[in-house]
């Protein structure tokens, strides 16, 4: 690495001059498939497809949070039974507020407006295995009703 003088002297160790034109483009590509499978999350909502929103998670993901004020946790069929039961938020808006990775592991946030209703923040932890990045938990806070 290059090491770089500070204004108190000590130094600091910059990378950048050591990145491959490879290691740029797949600087970005991890996001862009993490925001991939956020997407495919927010589809299933948005249609109210179990099987679209399944494929977003892991198998054994769970999903918690609170809700009116009661703290709740739901299997991954459990959750999907209850997006199900609710069909289509066709009002549903969502935006990623964040991703965050190192090596195979990650975290998101996103907020959504008029899921049934709803405002909701989420957060997420994300894996990736054999190249695909899925949900592995989610918790949530439910604000109130608009």
């Amino acid at each position: 690495c290059q090491c770089l003088p500070t204004e108190d002297g000590p130094r600091r160790h910059s990378l950048e001059n050591h990145m491959t034109e490879q290691d740029e483009i797949a600087s970005f590509a991890v996001p862009q498939a993490i925001a991939e499978t956020l997407q495919r999350y927010l589809d299933g909502l948005r249609t109210g497809q179990a099987d679209m929103l399944r494929s977003a998670f892991t198998e054994g993901a769970r999903v918690s949070g609170s809700y009116d004020g009661r703290p709740v946790s739901w299997s991954l069929t459990e959750f999907c039974e209850l997006v199900a039961k609710g069909g289509p938020a066709r009002g549903l808006e969502g935006r990623i507020v964040s991703i965050d990775h190192a090596g195979n592991a990650a975290s998101a946030r996103l907020e959504l407006l008029n899921l049934r209703g709803t405002r909701y923040t989420e957060f997420f932890v994300l894996v990736q295995h054999d190249g695909a990045w899925r949900l592995d938990s989610k918790i949530f806070f439910a604000h109130r009703r608009a």
